[in-house]
């Protein structure tokens, strides 16, 4: 303890290094925050310290991105999980725990995760060795610009001094997220970039780019009625024009899913579905009540595999996959109902993942390129863009934070290259090149 001569009278005591891992962890996330260096690496990080302070077994920050179908929580860093679940891991706003505090603004925590309602199982995580579980959104400038997780093994809820310390600990993370979306803002201002990815089916591309929605984040309709009956047969049109530029294809994969995708169309139980949800499967039915029919159709298929569980608690991925196809398939359906030129002709085609459904449209439709930020493994989708020879470039780095619907882009997918709006120059050589 020491006197400073500034005030004699005020006793002043140096906490050092060591003497408070608490503090000394929190000055460690404020410089950390500061680093120029990529967003994930810096939380990445920041992870392990954060779960140090909060004794937790697990720390997980999400952040809010633009999705192709509106805003959605990406796992940018995180301790106690395998490490590819950064970057792999996402939620839309409102999905599972984590999306419902994002909604509230509030903080969230429950004693065993799995018994909520609200709960949304991640394959692969193995989160429920983790029951007790605490959510913090993360507030920017009004708004929520993520949430940070933390877990423990220990079956116990969350005292109100945990949660006011795990509140105080999101302060240097949105610190963080600002510094690098402000440095990010800075150099995208002349919209112009050169992105690398991984290249899964080989060529060269130009066009503009149409983003794939996802079911929430579908746009209003041009027009105030919608045709259900009509969106179905021109997706039977679509696929009988597939299957004319596939014939006498030999893959299995491919033959599977033009047998699929002819099997979902005329599914009476799909159909039912619709029905019920239009009331009379009449043509001008509101936006609204079609959006809203989409959605209970897609919402019933994603529940089937959590009620035919297997071993150790996972579920059936051919029913999972089954799911997300009938997804994209009430997608498709809605622009073909609309008319909306969601997917045009001629278009590179960015989305979170390319399935048998889309990669079946973009074959009829004459798609330049399929193009995607996530890691996707070898399936029917890549089989038919392989027999539809249309280039596939996966794992885009900050595709979103670049790109934007109507961009022109060139897709280069032999050398694994995303070129954003480019020079007049560039475009001549590519079209001299393609002559």
């Amino acid at each position: 303890m020491a006197s400073s001569p500034l005030a004699p009278e005020m006793d002043v005591q140096v906490h050092g290094a060591g003497g408070d891992r608490s503090v000394d962890g929190i000055l460690k996330l404020i410089e950390l925050a500061g680093h120029p260096q990529p967003l994930e690496q810096t939380l990445n990080e920041m992870c392990p310290h954060i779960a140090a302070i909060a004794a937790c077994d697990v720390a997980s920050v999400y952040c809010r991105e633009v999705g192709p179908g509106g805003d959605v929580l990406v796992m940018r860093g995180n301790v106690g999980f395998p490490p590819g679940a950064v970057g792999k891991v996402s939620l839309r706003m409102g999905e599972g725990i984590t999306g419902f505090t994002a909604e509230c603004m509030r903080p969230v925590s429950v004693a065993v995760a799995e018994t909520e309602a609200a709960y949304k199982h991640v394959p692969g995580l193995g989160e429920e060795r983790f029951p007790s579980f605490l959510a913090i959104p993360l507030l920017g400038a009004g708004r929520v610009v993520g949430v940070l997780v933390l877990q423990r093994r220990r079956t116990m809820a969350f005292a109100p001094a945990e949660i006011a310390l795990a509140t105080a600990l999101g302060a240097p993370i949105i610190l963080a997220i600002e510094s690098a979306r402000r440095r990010h803002g800075e150099a995208a201002k002349g919209r112009s970039a050169r992105l690398t990815g991984v290249p899964l089916v080989p060529g060269t591309a130009m066009g503009r780019v149409a983003v794939m929605p996802t079911l929430t984040g579908l746009p209003e309709p041009a027009t105030p009625g919608i045709d259900l009956a009509a969106g179905l047969e021109r997706l039977r049109v679509d696929l009988e024009r597939a299957a004319r530029r596939l014939r006498g294809e030999q893959d299995a994969e491919v033959r599977r899913a033009l047998d699929n995708l002819e099997l979902a169309l005329i599914d009476q139980r799909f159909r039912e579905r619709l029905v019920d949800g239009t009331q009379a499967f009449r043509a001008g039915a509101s936006a609204s009540t079609v959006v809203g029919a989409l959605r209970g159709v897609a919402r019933d298929y994603a529940r089937v595999p959590y009620r035919v569980p297997v071993r150790g608690g996972a579920i059936e991925p051919a029913l999972e996959e089954r799911a997300r196809e009938i997804e994209d398939l009430c997608v498709l359906l809605y622009a073909s109902a609309t008319r909306q030129p969601l997917l045009p002709p001629g278009g590179v085609w960015v989305g979170e993942r390319i399935g048998a459904f889309v990669a079946l449209c973009a074959v009829a439709r004459g798609a330049a390129a399929l193009v995607s930020d996530g890691t996707l493994v070898d399936g029917p989708g890549l089989a038919i863009a392989r027999a539809g020879e249309i280039p596939v470039l996966t794992q885009v780095d900050s595709l979103y934070a670049w790109v934007r619907p109507g961009d022109l882009v060139v897709v280069d997918a032999d050398d694994g290259v995303l070129r954003v709006n480019p020079a007049e120059a560039s475009v001549e050589e590519l079209r001299k090149q393609r002559r």
